[in-house]
Parts: C-alpha cells; sequence; structure tokens
C-alpha cells in the first residue's frame, strides 16, 4: 500500500504499445485478426482495443523500434489450437510450452511488440498442491500449505529434513 496504507493507483488504465508508423496500419489489423475488439481509431495517429476491462493503445512513432518484449500477457482458450489455427498468419516464436501454472508462447506483432498468450490449468496446480499438502517439515512449517509466503521449491526444508 501506499502513504497511510492509502493506494494512489485505482486501477491499470491502459497499457501503450509503439509501433513504427510504417507497420501501423498493420498492426492494426493485427490486433483486430487476434480477438481484441476496436474501440477507437484515429487513422495513423492512435488505435485503442479492449477486451474485458483491459484497454490497449498503439501509438505510432518516427522511431525506428527494435523487436522488444511487453511483459504483457493474454489469456486464451485451447492455446494449443488457436496456435495451430494461426500459425500461418501470425508470428509464433516456437511452439507452446507447457509449466504447471499453464501453457504459454510469444508471439511478435508487426510492429515487432513481443507478448505472450497464455492458457491457465488450474487442474494441474491443484494436484500438485494435494501432492504437497501433505508434506511439512520442523524447518518451515508453512512448507507444502500452498501459502503465497512459503517458498514452495524442493528443498524448503533443507536436506533431508523433508517429512512424508
Amino acid at each position: 500500500m501506499g502513504l497511510k496504507g492509502m493506494s494512489i493507483i485505482k486501477k491499470v488504465h491502459m497499457l501503450i504499445l509503439m509501433v513504427p508508423d510504417k507497420k501501423f496500419k498493420e498492426c492494426v489489423e493485427f490486433y483486430n485478426k487476434i480477438g481484441l475488439n476496436p474501440k477507437f481509431h484515429l487513422q495513423g495517429k492512435w488505435a485503442e482495443f479492449e477486451k474485458g476491462n483491459v484497454l490497449i493503445g498503439l501509438c505510432p512513432t518516427e522511431q525506428e523500434l527494435p523487436e522488444r518484449r511487453t511483459g504483457i500477457v493474454m489469456e486464451v482458450e485451447d492455446l494449443k489450437k488457436k496456435h495451430e489455427a494461426f500459425k500461418d498468419t501470425v508470428e509464433f516464436l516456437g511452439e507452446p510450452t507447457e509449466a504447471v501454472h499453464g501453457i504459454m508462447i510469444s508471439i511478435k506483432d508487426p510492429g515487432g511488440n513481443i507478448f505472450d498468450l497464455y492458457q491457465p490449468t488450474p487442474e494441474k496446480v491443484r494436484d500438485l498442491a494435494k501432492k504437497t499438502a501433505g508434506q511439512q517439515c520442523s524447518k518451515n512449517p508453512c512448507c507444502g500449505e500452498g501459502r503465497p509466503d512459503c517458498p514452495e521449491t524442493e528443498s524448503c526444508c533443507g536436506e533431508g529434513e523433508k517429512k512424508d
């Protein structure tokens, strides 16, 4: 929290992606194609999209922009199916990769912005939590309980102290 328990920020209003002037029209078409809803568009000057309560703005610039990771993650359903359907028309960086928390793949827009598509797999997270729920140790009693303040690692109890 901010000053004396108050937050200065109410919510994240918008994420803005810079795109080269010469790629602006292509980027507008790209974000339409992948399913963001157009909200506002000034030809060649600004484009705004929304998905749920998140706004994404496209801002053209004369500067040459190198390829860059945005840190933006967009949730999708059935990521592998979407990858297969769009792989000939969208630039994916690699193949979908699976982790306990979900399936991810990076994607690049025509302006060089790289972001991630993500499909959560809550059932895998629940299975992992069930597996580790009974494991506690004397050094760290929260180990295996799934608490956010607990280090969820194989070695949270220290070498040889894990209890089953």
